[in-house]
């Protein structure tokens, strides 16, 4: 579970509502590139073996070979883990104050954003294509006053309840400080 203490800005009574990574399905295409890069390697064997049969009793093309292999092997490893690492940790953090979007750009690269919920003046859902449809998964886009840039759930799952969701929770927010200001003033 994730630890809001760790996380910048926080208060201590703030509580976290939704937790959201992209949706599974969209490992799919990461699962089909692994399985051709898994199959390249005994192809490129066997292929180099069919056609030229006297090409691994060379004692200088095998180790050639072998290191070209190793080269592929490692470098196709480092980027589907780094596909995966992608994935993994793009998280967006909704809580009863705020909305936290942690996003991984390559290996070492990450950033964090903080958006206020009583700032949020639209969210809107987008469900795109087919597999989109079937798997009912999508992207969220939550904009605020002034601001050009937005905040974007991206492939995420249920991506209509989580818009209602961050929707009601900013109109809470709002209505929290409302009254919270008209106490502090006294014009309760």
């Amino acid at each position: 579970m994730i630890d809001l203490q760790h996380l910048p800005g926080g208060s201590p009574d703030e509580k976290i509502i939704l937790v959201l990574r992209r949706h599974w399905f969209v490992l799919v295409p990461l699962c089909i590139t692994a399985g051709v890069l898994v199959l390249l390697p005994p192809l490129a064997f066997f292929g180099i073996r069919y056609t030229n049969p006297t090409f691994f009793l060379n004692p200088v093309l095998t180790p050639l070979f072998v290191l070209g292999l190793s080269m592929f092997v490692l470098f196709a490893g480092v980027f589907l883990y780094q596909q995966y690492i992608d994935f993994y940790l793009d998280t967006w953090i909704v809580t009863d104050q705020r909305i936290l979007n942690i996003e991984q750009h390559g290996l070492f690269a990450r950033t964090v954003s903080e958006l206020r919920l009583f700032r949020v003046q639209d969210v809107t859902a987008e469900v795109h294509g087919f597999l989109h449809t079937m798997f009912n998964y999508g992207d969220v886009h939550i904009q605020t006053a002034g601001e050009t840039q937005r905040f974007e759930f991206e492939e995420i799952e249920d991506p209509n309840m989580v818009s209602k969701m961050v929707l009601d929770l900013a109109e809470s927010q709002r209505k929290r400080q409302l009254t919270e200001l008209s106490a502090s003033t006294g014009q309760g």
